[in-house]
């Protein structure tokens, strides 16, 4: 049950932050989503790694389901998946100057 808390987490953040935070990718919600450097895949992948450290070092306070601190999921997940966008915007600059 941990890990499906921490998936549930680690998806609901990448599917509402990320786009936050892309929101110069274009109208839509699938060009936020999609256009960027390593695409949702990846800031997905930034997110669950997120969620993962948030839950485990902020500790036990908040909600807690299954052992699972999911406050500290969320806030680890939006920082971790925040620091992924500012260097997939950095490289996909780059690539565009070559």
């Amino acid at each position: 049950m941990f890990w499906v808390a921490l998936i549930v987490v680690g998806l609901i953040s990448s599917l509402v932050f990320h786009p936050l935070f892309n929101y110069k990718a274009g109208e839509s919600y699938g060009e936020k989503l999609n256009k960027i450097y390593g695409t949702y895949w990846a800031a997905l992948v930034a997110h669950l790694i997120g969620a993962w450290v948030g839950g485990a070092y902020l500790g036990k306070w908040g909600w807690i389901v299954a052992d699972y601190n999911v406050i500290g999921g969320f806030i680890g997940a939006i920082v971790i998946g925040y620091l992924w966008y500012l260097i997939a915007k950095s490289q996909t600059k780059s690539e565009a100057n070559k």
